[in-house]
């Protein structure tokens, strides 16, 4: 039978990813590094997925053992033996999980795939800097053609994980089951895995997803959170927010076609998608899940700058970014080291600041000068646009 390893046992693994490997006929296997939960899949064995809205849509997926990376032998005798790695750990943990992983895969024969599950800028290129920095025998046999670095786009969201309740490893995902990937990028055939889409020029593909998706939800959470909100659908649905998503989608769209090609109608449809998807009441998400870490979320490649550095690009002054960058900079609903850092920042040396040591954006720069006007003015209020 086939077996998979997922790295990463948290929302994303064993809400979506495990999920889809089990119903391909892939026998599961995690490696995450909270022994705790790596404790509770190894007792139980297994633990359900609920799917938001569908009533009678739960399903067990059954785990065959878990790791910690304290088990380094073990899991290199696994790895050996996988058909496929996936890895769905926060882009912050791509250096530690790479440096763990890499000297275990250079000890297989065969080649192998690296499936990358990751919100971030380039990730497969942050792996393979760490496999060039181990160098010598590890980088050899890891070569780009023996080692298949695979970005995904995960388009499921998955609720909060509680280990302090009855059914302590269950979930609940949102009813959507594609994983779109880069089709150039595998060493061999694509797997047969339900939901696999392999994509041609997936670069400007991943950032679509990145500056539609997350490029809708981040001006969500930090806009609806600074107007009161704190559940994500309930914002997307508050009628005096309409406007302002409207201009926050026309802004993303307008950089998006202009620099990619995109069809218009075509890239309407994959708009309405990300629409639709945070204004279904059957998943309850909160801001906050979508706000934390807000140093990360406003880096110049991210989900709020990007976007905006793009519209401007090609000839709009991205407004409604501006109004959603500055709400997030405001943002204090969360104690994670990133919004903190944020915070003390902006303590420090006020916005000017926060926007050159965080988002790189320098003083004079147009977009600077439309955030400063946003922050200024508390447009990132309603009422006060």
């Amino acid at each position: 039978m086939k077996k998979a390893l997922v790295c990463g046992a948290g929302k994303v693994g064993r809400g979506f990813l495990a999920q889809l490997l089990h119903r391909s006929g892939f026998l599961v296997y995690f490696l995450d590094s909270d022994p705790r939960v790596v404790d509770l899949l190894n007792a139980s064995k297994s633990y359900r997925v609920n799917i938001a809205g569908a009533a009678d849509e739960s399903e067990t997926i059954p785990v065959e053992q878990a790791y910690t990376p304290d088990d380094r032998v073990a899991v290199g005798a696994l790895l050996r033996e996988v058909d496929l790695v996936f890895s769905c750990v926060g882009a912050r943990n791509l250096d530690p999980v790479s440096n763990f992983l890499a000297p275990l895969l250079a000890e297989r024969d065969e080649v192998i795939d690296w499936l990358i599950c990751e919100n971030a800028h380039d990730p497969a290129a942050t792996i393979r800097s760490v496999i060039d920095r181990i160098g010598g025998d590890v980088a050899r046999r890891l070569s780009a053609k023996r080692l298949g670095l695979v970005e995904t786009q995960v388009l499921r969201s998955v609720g909060e994980v509680d280990l302090g309740t009855g059914g302590e490893l269950d979930v609940t995902g949102s009813n959507w089951w594609t994983l779109p990937a880069d089709g150039d990028a595998f060493v061999g055939t694509p797997p047969e895995i339900i939901g696999l889409e392999p994509k041609a020029n997936f670069a400007a593909e991943l950032i679509r997803k990145i500056y539609t998706f997350n490029g809708l939800n981040g001006p969500l959470a930090y806009f609806g959170y600074a107007n009161g909100y704190r559940i994500l659908h309930e914002a997307a649905r508050a009628p005096e927010l309409q406007p302002f998503v409207r201009e926050i989608q026309e802004e993303s769209a307008h950089g998006l076609v202009r620099e990619f090609g995109f069809e218009e109608n075509e890239h309407r449809e994959f708009q309405a998608l990300a629409f639709k998807k945070y204004r279904d009441t059957g998943f309850v998400d909160t801001l906050e899940r979508h706000a934390r870490d807000s140093a990360r979320k406003l880096g110049p490649e991210e989900r709020l700058l990007g976007p905006a550095r793009l519209c401007l690009k090609h000839g709009r002054e991205p407004v409604a970014y501006a109004r959603a960058i500055a709400a997030a900079i405001s943002y204090d609903g969360a104690n994670d080291p990133g919004t903190q850092s944020v915070q003390e920042t902006l303590r420090k040396g006020g916005v000017r600041l926060v926007l050159r040591e965080i988002s790189s954006c320098a003083e004079g720069a147009s977009l600077c000068e439309l955030i400063e006007s946003a922050w200024n003015g508390r447009s990132y209020l309603v009422g006060r646009a």
